[in-house]
Protein backbone atom coordinates (compact mmCIF):
# COMPACT_ATOMS: atom_id res chain seq x y z
CA UNK A 1 0.00 0.00 0.00
CA UNK A 2 1.55 3.67 -0.53
CA UNK A 3 2.89 4.81 2.47
CA UNK A 4 0.57 7.53 2.08
CA UNK A 5 -2.29 5.64 2.56
CA UNK A 6 -0.62 3.85 5.41
CA UNK A 7 -3.29 4.31 8.17
CA UNK A 8 -5.76 5.21 6.66
CA UNK A 9 -7.13 2.40 5.02
CA UNK A 10 -5.46 -1.16 6.04
CA UNK A 11 -5.84 -4.40 5.26
CA UNK A 12 -7.95 -5.11 7.22
CA UNK A 13 -10.43 -2.73 6.58
CA UNK A 14 -12.41 -3.68 3.39
CA UNK A 15 -13.25 -1.72 0.38
CA UNK A 16 -17.16 -1.06 -0.06
CA UNK A 17 -17.79 -2.81 -2.97
CA UNK A 18 -21.05 -3.58 -4.86
CA UNK A 19 -21.85 -5.60 -7.95
CA UNK A 20 -24.71 -3.50 -10.15
CA UNK A 21 -27.16 -4.97 -12.44
CA UNK A 22 -24.99 -5.22 -14.86
CA UNK A 23 -22.43 -7.09 -13.41
CA UNK A 24 -19.87 -4.17 -13.19
CA UNK A 25 -18.15 -4.09 -9.89
CA UNK A 26 -17.91 -0.84 -7.90
CA UNK A 27 -15.82 0.56 -5.00
CA UNK A 28 -16.42 3.81 -3.61
CA UNK A 29 -14.16 5.61 -0.58
CA UNK A 30 -15.79 8.86 1.09
CA UNK A 31 -13.03 9.24 3.84
CA UNK A 32 -10.77 12.34 4.73
CA UNK A 33 -11.47 14.18 2.03
CA UNK A 34 -11.28 11.71 -0.63
CA UNK A 35 -14.53 10.58 -3.06
CA UNK A 36 -12.99 7.83 -5.22
CA UNK A 37 -15.15 5.64 -7.08
CA UNK A 38 -13.93 3.08 -9.40
CA UNK A 39 -15.49 0.05 -11.47
CA UNK A 40 -14.10 -3.14 -13.29
CA UNK A 41 -15.53 -5.94 -14.95
CA UNK A 42 -12.96 -7.76 -13.37
CA UNK A 43 -13.35 -8.02 -9.66
CA UNK A 44 -9.85 -9.08 -8.94
CA UNK A 45 -8.53 -5.97 -10.77
CA UNK A 46 -10.82 -3.70 -8.47
CA UNK A 47 -7.85 -2.79 -6.21
CA UNK A 48 -5.44 -1.81 -7.77
CA UNK A 49 -7.54 0.42 -9.94
CA UNK A 50 -8.79 1.50 -6.49
CA UNK A 51 -5.33 2.57 -5.13
CA UNK A 52 -3.84 3.64 -8.38
CA UNK A 53 -7.21 6.28 -8.55
CA UNK A 54 -6.53 7.18 -4.68
CA UNK A 55 -2.38 7.99 -5.62
CA UNK A 56 -4.10 10.12 -8.35
CA UNK A 57 -6.58 11.60 -6.34
CA UNK A 58 -6.72 15.72 -6.50
CA UNK A 59 -10.12 17.16 -3.85
CA UNK A 60 -11.45 19.89 -6.23
CA UNK A 61 -10.19 22.75 -4.39
CA UNK A 62 -6.89 21.72 -5.42
CA UNK A 63 -8.13 21.30 -9.25
CA UNK A 64 -6.80 25.19 -10.79
CA UNK A 65 -9.50 26.32 -13.02
CA UNK A 66 -7.91 27.62 -16.02
CA UNK A 67 -6.50 31.13 -15.82
CA UNK A 68 -8.17 33.92 -18.01
CA UNK A 69 -6.42 36.09 -19.58
CA UNK A 70 -6.55 39.83 -18.23
CA UNK A 71 -7.94 42.29 -21.50
CA UNK A 72 -4.71 44.33 -23.25
CA UNK A 73 -4.98 48.11 -22.33
CA UNK A 74 -5.90 49.47 -25.59
CA UNK A 75 -9.12 47.05 -25.52
CA UNK A 76 -10.08 48.55 -22.56
CA UNK A 77 -9.29 51.73 -23.14
CA UNK A 78 -11.37 51.52 -26.56
CA UNK A 79 -14.63 50.09 -25.00
CA UNK A 80 -14.29 52.61 -22.57
CA UNK A 81 -14.69 55.32 -25.52
CA UNK A 82 -16.40 53.21 -27.43
CA UNK A 83 -19.71 53.45 -24.95
CA UNK A 84 -18.50 57.10 -23.83
CA UNK A 85 -18.90 58.31 -27.28
CA UNK A 86 -22.49 58.68 -27.40
CA UNK A 87 -22.49 61.27 -24.54
CA UNK A 88 -19.91 63.38 -25.97
CA UNK A 89 -19.60 65.56 -28.83
CA UNK A 90 -17.90 64.77 -31.77
CA UNK A 91 -14.92 67.09 -30.94
CA UNK A 92 -14.17 65.90 -27.52
CA UNK A 93 -14.30 62.17 -29.08
CA UNK A 94 -11.65 63.27 -31.50
CA UNK A 95 -9.64 64.89 -28.57
CA UNK A 96 -9.64 61.26 -27.04
CA UNK A 97 -8.56 59.55 -29.62
CA UNK A 98 -5.93 61.85 -30.23
CA UNK A 99 -4.56 61.79 -26.65
CA UNK A 100 -4.43 58.10 -26.50
CA UNK A 101 -2.52 57.93 -29.54
CA UNK A 102 0.19 60.47 -29.54
CA UNK A 103 0.83 60.14 -25.31
CA UNK A 104 -1.37 56.72 -23.78
CA UNK A 105 -0.81 54.05 -26.21
CA UNK A 106 3.01 54.10 -26.74
CA UNK A 107 3.68 54.04 -23.00
CA UNK A 108 1.02 50.99 -22.60
CA UNK A 109 0.16 49.18 -25.61
CA UNK A 110 0.48 45.25 -25.59
CA UNK A 111 0.49 45.49 -21.89
CA UNK A 112 -2.44 43.58 -20.16
CA UNK A 113 -4.19 46.26 -17.93
CA UNK A 114 -4.07 43.78 -14.92
CA UNK A 115 0.24 44.50 -15.14
CA UNK A 116 0.24 47.74 -15.23
CA UNK A 117 1.14 49.08 -11.85
CA UNK A 118 1.49 52.30 -10.26
CA UNK A 119 4.83 53.37 -10.83
CA UNK A 120 4.46 52.64 -14.57
CA UNK A 121 1.34 55.30 -14.60
CA UNK A 122 3.39 57.57 -12.52
CA UNK A 123 6.30 57.18 -14.72
CA UNK A 124 4.71 58.66 -17.85
CA UNK A 125 3.03 61.30 -15.90
CA UNK A 126 6.38 62.59 -14.50
CA UNK A 127 7.76 62.58 -17.88
CA UNK A 128 5.39 64.72 -19.47
CA UNK A 129 6.07 67.27 -16.58
CA UNK A 130 9.58 66.74 -16.86
CA UNK A 131 9.31 67.75 -21.04
CA UNK A 132 7.48 71.00 -19.73
CA UNK A 133 4.03 70.03 -20.99
CA UNK A 134 1.95 69.77 -17.47
CA UNK A 135 -1.21 70.86 -19.17
CA UNK A 136 -0.91 67.31 -21.35
CA UNK A 137 0.10 65.23 -18.02
CA UNK A 138 -3.21 66.71 -16.50
CA UNK A 139 -5.37 65.30 -19.41
CA UNK A 140 -3.43 62.47 -19.47
CA UNK A 141 -4.22 61.94 -15.80
CA UNK A 142 -7.84 62.70 -15.95
CA UNK A 143 -8.22 59.90 -18.94
CA UNK A 144 -6.37 57.30 -17.15
CA UNK A 145 -7.84 57.66 -14.32
CA UNK A 146 -11.75 57.21 -16.00
CA UNK A 147 -10.31 54.09 -17.84
CA UNK A 148 -8.93 52.22 -14.42
CA UNK A 149 -11.90 53.13 -13.03
CA UNK A 150 -14.13 51.72 -15.99
CA UNK A 151 -12.12 48.40 -15.56
CA UNK A 152 -13.06 48.16 -11.80
CA UNK A 153 -16.75 48.84 -12.95
CA UNK A 154 -16.29 45.95 -15.51
CA UNK A 155 -14.59 43.53 -13.10
CA UNK A 156 -11.61 43.39 -14.69
CA UNK A 157 -9.84 44.54 -12.27
CA UNK A 158 -9.75 44.41 -8.44
CA UNK A 159 -8.31 48.31 -7.87
CA UNK A 160 -6.91 51.29 -9.84
CA UNK A 161 -3.07 51.71 -10.00
CA UNK A 162 -4.55 55.37 -9.98
CA UNK A 163 -6.03 55.35 -6.21
CA UNK A 164 -3.23 56.83 -4.00
CA UNK A 165 -1.59 58.98 -7.13
CA UNK A 166 -2.03 62.48 -6.95
CA UNK A 167 -2.52 64.49 -10.06
CA UNK A 168 -0.22 66.73 -11.58
CA UNK A 169 0.17 70.34 -10.90
CA UNK A 170 -1.16 72.96 -13.70
CA UNK A 171 -2.58 76.49 -13.28
CA UNK A 172 -4.52 77.39 -16.59
CA UNK A 173 -4.02 80.45 -18.35
CA UNK A 174 -6.72 82.54 -18.09
CA UNK A 175 -5.74 85.16 -20.44
CA UNK A 176 -6.20 89.06 -19.79
CA UNK A 177 -8.71 91.40 -21.54
CA UNK A 178 -6.67 93.91 -24.21
CA UNK A 179 -5.44 97.40 -23.07
CA UNK A 180 -7.09 100.07 -24.80
CA UNK A 181 -3.94 100.96 -26.36
CA UNK A 182 -3.19 97.18 -27.68
CA UNK A 183 -7.31 97.00 -28.98
CA UNK A 184 -6.43 99.79 -31.01
CA UNK A 185 -2.76 98.73 -32.38
CA UNK A 186 -5.08 95.57 -32.83
CA UNK A 187 -7.89 97.09 -35.06
CA UNK A 188 -5.07 98.90 -37.16
CA UNK A 189 -3.02 95.41 -37.64
CA UNK A 190 -6.35 93.97 -38.97
CA UNK A 191 -7.29 96.81 -41.26
CA UNK A 192 -4.01 97.29 -42.65
CA UNK A 193 -2.91 93.27 -42.95
CA UNK A 194 -3.00 91.08 -46.36
CA UNK A 195 -5.42 88.76 -44.36
CA UNK A 196 -8.37 87.85 -46.68
CA UNK A 197 -11.42 89.89 -45.72
CA UNK A 198 -13.57 87.68 -44.29
CA UNK A 199 -10.87 86.67 -41.56
CA UNK A 200 -9.96 90.57 -41.02
CA UNK A 201 -14.17 90.85 -40.30
CA UNK A 202 -14.30 87.72 -38.32
CA UNK A 203 -11.37 89.10 -36.03
CA UNK A 204 -13.37 92.23 -35.56
CA UNK A 205 -16.74 90.37 -34.60
CA UNK A 206 -15.33 88.37 -32.26
CA UNK A 207 -13.70 91.90 -30.37
CA UNK A 208 -17.23 93.54 -30.17
CA UNK A 209 -19.46 89.87 -29.33
CA UNK A 210 -17.33 88.39 -27.47
CA UNK A 211 -18.50 85.12 -28.83
CA UNK A 212 -16.19 82.20 -28.78
CA UNK A 213 -14.35 80.89 -32.05
CA UNK A 214 -16.26 77.64 -32.24
CA UNK A 215 -19.72 79.96 -32.13
CA UNK A 216 -18.90 81.67 -35.67
CA UNK A 217 -20.55 78.99 -37.76
CA UNK A 218 -23.96 79.49 -35.95
CA UNK A 219 -24.28 83.48 -36.40
CA UNK A 220 -27.14 85.14 -37.25
CA UNK A 221 -28.64 88.34 -37.59
CA UNK A 222 -32.00 88.50 -35.15
CA UNK A 223 -32.95 92.03 -35.58
CA UNK A 224 -30.51 94.58 -33.72
CA UNK A 225 -29.29 91.35 -32.03
CA UNK A 226 -26.60 88.86 -32.76
CA UNK A 227 -27.66 85.29 -32.41
CA UNK A 228 -25.81 82.12 -32.13
CA UNK A 229 -25.64 78.73 -30.36
CA UNK A 230 -23.91 78.26 -27.06
CA UNK A 231 -21.26 75.77 -27.89
CA UNK A 232 -20.77 74.69 -23.86
CA UNK A 233 -24.37 72.96 -24.25
CA UNK A 234 -23.60 69.37 -23.75
CA UNK A 235 -24.25 66.58 -26.11
CA UNK A 236 -27.99 65.73 -25.31
CA UNK A 237 -29.36 68.81 -23.80
CA UNK A 238 -31.68 70.67 -25.97
CA UNK A 239 -29.44 73.35 -28.50
CA UNK A 240 -29.88 76.74 -27.47
CA UNK A 241 -29.14 80.22 -28.64
CA UNK A 242 -28.09 83.47 -27.05
CA UNK A 243 -29.08 87.02 -27.58
CA UNK A 244 -25.87 89.96 -28.01
CA UNK A 245 -27.01 93.34 -28.77
CA UNK A 246 -25.64 94.85 -31.61
CA UNK A 247 -23.42 97.46 -29.96
CA UNK A 248 -21.70 101.08 -31.02
CA UNK A 249 -18.62 99.80 -31.32
CA UNK A 250 -19.83 97.13 -33.93
CA UNK A 251 -22.13 98.91 -35.73
CA UNK A 252 -19.89 100.85 -37.14
CA UNK A 253 -18.42 97.57 -39.33
CA UNK A 254 -21.27 95.27 -39.49
CA UNK A 255 -22.06 97.40 -42.98
CA UNK A 256 -19.02 95.69 -44.43
CA UNK A 257 -19.39 92.19 -43.19
CA UNK A 258 -20.91 89.01 -44.76
CA UNK A 259 -22.56 87.14 -42.48
CA UNK A 260 -22.81 83.91 -44.57
CA UNK A 261 -18.34 84.64 -45.36
CA UNK A 262 -18.22 84.70 -41.35
CA UNK A 263 -19.91 81.42 -40.98
CA UNK A 264 -17.43 79.56 -43.53
CA UNK A 265 -14.26 80.93 -41.70
CA UNK A 266 -12.16 78.06 -40.26
CA UNK A 267 -11.55 78.67 -36.73
CA UNK A 268 -7.77 77.74 -36.49
CA UNK A 269 -7.11 80.01 -39.56
CA UNK A 270 -8.36 82.80 -37.01
CA UNK A 271 -6.64 81.75 -34.02
CA UNK A 272 -3.36 81.51 -36.89
CA UNK A 273 -4.21 85.37 -37.60
CA UNK A 274 -3.99 86.48 -34.57
CA UNK A 275 -1.07 84.82 -33.86
CA UNK A 276 0.52 86.87 -36.78
CA UNK A 277 -1.00 90.01 -35.82
CA UNK A 278 -0.30 89.95 -32.07
CA UNK A 279 2.28 87.39 -30.70
CA UNK A 280 1.38 88.21 -27.43
CA UNK A 281 -1.84 87.77 -27.17
CA UNK A 282 -4.26 84.48 -28.08
CA UNK A 283 -7.71 84.53 -30.30
CA UNK A 284 -9.12 84.05 -26.72
CA UNK A 285 -8.60 87.14 -25.25
CA UNK A 286 -11.05 89.01 -27.70
CA UNK A 287 -13.12 87.56 -25.30
CA UNK A 288 -12.33 88.57 -22.38
CA UNK A 289 -11.73 92.14 -23.61
CA UNK A 290 -15.31 92.69 -24.91
CA UNK A 291 -16.69 91.11 -21.38
CA UNK A 292 -14.14 93.60 -19.71
CA UNK A 293 -15.51 96.71 -21.91
CA UNK A 294 -18.82 95.80 -21.36
CA UNK A 295 -18.23 96.04 -17.56
CA UNK A 296 -16.09 99.28 -17.59
CA UNK A 297 -19.37 100.61 -19.39
CA UNK A 298 -21.16 99.85 -16.70
CA UNK A 299 -23.00 97.02 -17.99
CA UNK A 300 -24.36 94.67 -14.71
CA UNK A 301 -22.83 91.58 -14.62
CA UNK A 302 -25.39 88.97 -14.69
CA UNK A 303 -26.08 90.99 -18.38
CA UNK A 304 -23.06 90.46 -19.23
CA UNK A 305 -22.89 86.96 -18.43
CA UNK A 306 -26.43 86.57 -20.30
CA UNK A 307 -24.17 88.11 -23.16
CA UNK A 308 -21.04 85.36 -22.48
CA UNK A 309 -23.04 82.19 -22.29
CA UNK A 310 -21.98 81.86 -18.59
CA UNK A 311 -23.82 81.37 -15.50
CA UNK A 312 -24.14 84.32 -13.67
CA UNK A 313 -24.42 82.65 -10.29
CA UNK A 314 -25.91 79.30 -9.03
CA UNK A 315 -28.62 80.19 -7.47
CA UNK A 316 -32.51 79.23 -8.58
CA UNK A 317 -33.24 82.89 -9.49
CA UNK A 318 -30.36 83.17 -12.15
CA UNK A 319 -30.72 80.06 -13.71
CA UNK A 320 -34.50 79.82 -13.80
CA UNK A 321 -36.52 83.00 -13.66
CA UNK A 322 -33.98 85.87 -15.03
CA UNK A 323 -34.49 86.23 -18.77
CA UNK A 324 -33.41 90.01 -19.31
CA UNK A 325 -36.31 91.85 -22.11
CA UNK A 326 -34.92 92.23 -25.30
CA UNK A 327 -35.23 96.05 -24.72
CA UNK A 328 -33.59 96.32 -21.42
CA UNK A 329 -30.62 94.05 -23.38
CA UNK A 330 -30.85 96.52 -26.36
CA UNK A 331 -30.71 99.76 -23.85
CA UNK A 332 -27.86 98.38 -21.79
CA UNK A 333 -26.16 97.30 -25.26
CA UNK A 334 -25.88 101.17 -26.22
CA UNK A 335 -23.48 101.48 -23.31
CA UNK A 336 -20.68 99.65 -25.04
CA UNK A 337 -18.92 102.85 -26.92
CA UNK A 338 -15.83 104.28 -26.40
CA UNK A 339 -13.16 105.74 -27.80
CA UNK A 340 -9.89 104.12 -29.42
Amino acid sequence: MPEQFQGIITIKLPIPVRQKKNGVFEARFRKYGFNVCVSSADESKLKDKFFAALLNYKPKAEIAEPAHRAPLFEEVAARWLELKRPNIKTSTAEYYESLFNANVLPAFSGRNIADIRQSDVQAVINGYVQEGKPRTAVKLFQALKAIFNFAIGDELIDKSPMRLMKPPIYEEKSGCALTLEEERELVNLICTSNCASEVKNALLFLLYTGIRRSELASVELDGEFVSVVCAKVRKGLQERRRLIPITPMLARWLPQMKIDELRTVRPDALTQAMKRLMPSHHLHELRHTFITRAQMCSVPREVVSVWAGHAADETQTTKVYTKFPREFMLQEGRKIIYNL
